[in-house]
């Protein structure tokens, strides 16, 4: 496994990281057995959050009794002082450790939020001090939206950025990220590196992704082939050839048309309607390893598409000119049959 330095933290990362979504889904013998693998695999770099159901209690009891050979970076929506050093409090004790390697601000999508979050009583502050305490090591952020990313690693507190980044999500915003980054020393940590599990080439896509400025790539995995093709791709991730990048794109292609690239100006919606969770779920819906998972959350949304009056406002803020209703509307179908 190729490792290399996740920014200014100076912690050594495998290339491929182990993306805790999809873990929930296994029952916990499963799930230990499948971090084992992971470890085995020389994967060190586990990604959970406290939203992602039992995820953290799952990956605490899978590195129980290898804790030394891993890093462990979980998260939260903490946005102020007190909740940021509670969310600390509760995921120490559910992944059962003394420390966190790293910890993250997550879910960040706009300018208000990040003022939140960087005020005098915001959650910035609150991990400083878990830090200061010996709780966490590290502190990053995470989101969706490149823009507010790029604002918020003008802070020299945050030394991780995590965000969206495949053949399909590669515009000026998220290049412009990734430069920055790249001059900070702000290590850089790509989710979504399958698009959400729909792209059809997750060899080629993540050795694009491993040859641009980024410290590792955490797809999320639940089958153990999973776990061995995808660290089989970080022992030496080569450069695609023209051929291969050839290949890629043209898998690709069909997805750009109508892909939501996240980017969160559609919303917020007038409807109270989750746009972006709606358009995320109803891509990996389509992944048979996660499609009950999809489903289930769909299922817990206090609002769904039904609830749309056809206003037309998200399709005239978006700057990629989707069929922003239509493709709810496909979604819903996917996600309610």
């Amino acid at each position: 496994m190729e490792f290399r330095r996740l920014g200014k933290t100076a912690l050594e990362v495998s290339v491929i990281g182990f993306g805790g979504i999809p873990i929930q889904k296994l029952g916990r013998k499963e799930a230990r057995r499948l971090v084992g693998l992971a470890l085995d695999c020389k994967i060190n770099f586990f990604d959970t959050a406290q939203g992602y159901g039992d995820s953290e209690v799952k990956i605490g009891e899978g590195i129980e009794e290898r804790r030394e050979e891993c890093l462990l970076a979980t998260k939260s929506p903490c946005r102020s002082f007190q909740q940021a050093l509670e969310d600390v409090d509760a995921a120490l004790r559910r992944l059962q450790v003394k420390v966190i390697d790293l910890y993250q601000v997550h879910f960040v999508n706009d300018s208000e939020t990040l003022d939140q979050v960087l005020g005098p009583n915001g959650s910035l502050q609150g991990l400083k001090k878990a830090k200061e305490e010996g709780k966490i090591n590290h502190i990053g952020i995470t989101g969706h939206n490149p823009d507010v990313l790029l604002r918020a690693i003008e802070n020299e507190d945050f030394e991780t950025v995590q965000m969206p980044f495949n053949i399909i999500e590669n515009g000026p915003d998220e290049r412009a990220l990734l430069r920055a980054a790249k001059e900070q020393e702000v290590g850089v940590i790509c989710m979504k590196p399958l698009a959400g599990g729909v792209i059809t080439e997750p060899e080629l896509s993540l050795r694009w992704i491993l040859a641009q400025s980024v410290s590792t790539a955490i797809p999320g995995m639940i089958q153990p082939g999973e776990v061995k093709s995808n660290a089989l791709v970080g022992r030496a991730p080569l450069p695609l050839s023209e051929k291969e990048l050839e290949k890629l794109k043209k898998a690709c292609h069909p997805l750009e048309e109508n892909f939501c690239r996240r980017c969160m100006y559609c919303m917020p919606c007038p409807e109270g309607i989750p746009i972006y969770l709606i358009q995320e779920l109803g891509d990996k819906v389509k992944v048979p390893q996660v499609r009950e998972l999809c489903r289930d959350i769909y299922a817990r949304q206090k609002v769904n598409v039904e609830a749309c009056t056809e206003c037309g406002e998200c399709e005239e803020k978006c700057p990629y000119h989707l069929p922003i209703r239509k493709m709810l509307k496909e979604k819903h179908g996917l996600l309610t049959a």
